[in-house]
């Protein structure tokens, strides 16, 4: 409807050049709307003006102006493929987020492939080859290996695919469009400053040091060893918080690791107030471990994760009435699919920078939770 509105507009406006109303010169579609007014004054000089040219000169400007409309907003996707080759389909995480895109894709009258690299690079290659094969308009690809990657999506933009990649900026910039990227160590930092903030206003009388925190770390790539880092510099924003058991996760280990690991680190620390995960996957065992314990204190215990699936979004509001122990999560940007699609339209190409389209870290508590999925 905005767009029927914006083309009755622009047609409008030209029309009314057609009629007479001629503007100042100047470049682009407006030196071509004032060469079209100055032809039509011409017309109505020897024809007196004749409706019929008139109407003819109006539905002409109604083409121009939907034309301009939709280059403007990056045409219509309609019809376009996108494949999405995910990290690890196994992981809830990633199946939430696929679903999220088939589901915002096809809405918008996409054809949606996912394929799962299953953590390892070379499947990932071929998951790449395959989208070329399937004739795919664009590729998503959340990165594996940055190394390895880099020759197989700079042959998928030479056949015509647009490429994102998620995460990872590769050395090459000939291999994608357009990278959607944060700090991962900032990701990291603001996990840790969401937890310091509870810690500070559950035990306002704390003494330094006496508020334990465990940490489920990963270190699989320069990204996650960057984002746990930040994780650590927990006891920079409160000095009441110290850091008393670290455990080393993967992916492919998920929600399981991240419950033994956190029922590990609740048997070596009864007084344990606080575990900080690298992600949701973590954040979802951690939180079963704890809820399950009947020796802890839900009210005093806090879990902490980043990302926004489905699941840990549940758990976050489910906090507020003492059925989940995960206090907030940290959202990286404003939802992929969105910012996919708008990067895939053009409509976002003002906020690329350098092939780069940096996203914010958004903190997600059950104060905030409904600001961004209201219910």
């Amino acid at each position: 409807m905005k767009k029927k509105i914006l083309v009755v507009i622009m047609a409008m406006a030209l029309t009314a050049g057609l009629m007479g109303c001629g503007g100042s010169g100047g470049g682009g579609a407006q030196s071509g709307a004032d060469g079209s007014a100055q032809s039509a004054q011409a017309n109505d000089a020897e024809t007196g003006g004749d409706e019929s040219d008139a109407e003819e000169a109006g539905s002409d400007a109604a083409s121009q102006a939907e034309e301009a409309v939709d280059t403007a907003s990056g045409g219509d996707m309609a019809g376009k493929k996108v494949g999405f080759s995910a990290l690890m389909m196994s992981s809830e995480f990633f199946t939430d987020m696929s679903n999220q895109m088939e589901a915002y894709f096809t809405e918008n009258g996409m054809e949606y492939s996912v394929a799962d690299a299953n953590g390892n690079a070379q499947t990932q290659i071929q998951t790449v080859e395959n989208f070329v094969s399937m004739g795919m308009d664009y590729i998503i690809c959340f990165v594996v290996d940055a190394s390895s990657i880099s020759d197989s999506l700079m042959k998928a933009r030479e056949s015509g695919a647009f490429i994102i990649i998620i995460g990872t900026i590769l050395d090459n910039k000939d291999a994608y469009d357009v990278c959607i990227s944060i700090s991962q160590r900032e990701s990291g930092q603001v996990e840790a400053q969401m937890a310091a903030d509870w810690i500070d206003k559950t035990f306002p009388d704390a003494q330094d040091g006496s508020i334990k925190v465990g940490i489920l770390e990963n270190s699989e790539n320069e990204d996650a060893v960057a984002r746990c880092e930040g994780l650590e510099e927990i006891v920079n924003y409160t000095k009441k918080a110290v850091i008393v058991e670290t455990h080393e996760t993967t992916q492919a280990e998920g929600a399981a690791a991240g419950q033994n690991y956190a029922e590990m680190m609740l048997m070596n620390n009864p007084d344990l107030k606080v575990i900080l995960t690298y992600g949701t996957d973590q954040g979802q065992g951690a939180n079963e471990a704890v809820m399950k314990d009947g020796t802890v204190n839900k009210d005093e215990f806090a879990v902490f994760t980043i990302d926004t699936a489905e699941f840990i979004r549940d758990k976050v509001r489910e906090s507020a009435e003492g059925n989940s122990v995960i206090r907030g999560t940290v959202m990286l940007g404003e939802g992929t699919p969105m910012t996919c699609y708008k990067l895939m339209d053009g409509s976002w190409a003002d906020r690329i920078e350098d092939k780069v389209y940096a996203e914010r870290c958004i903190v997600i508590t059950p104060e905030t939770i409904d600001e961004y999925f209201p219910q």
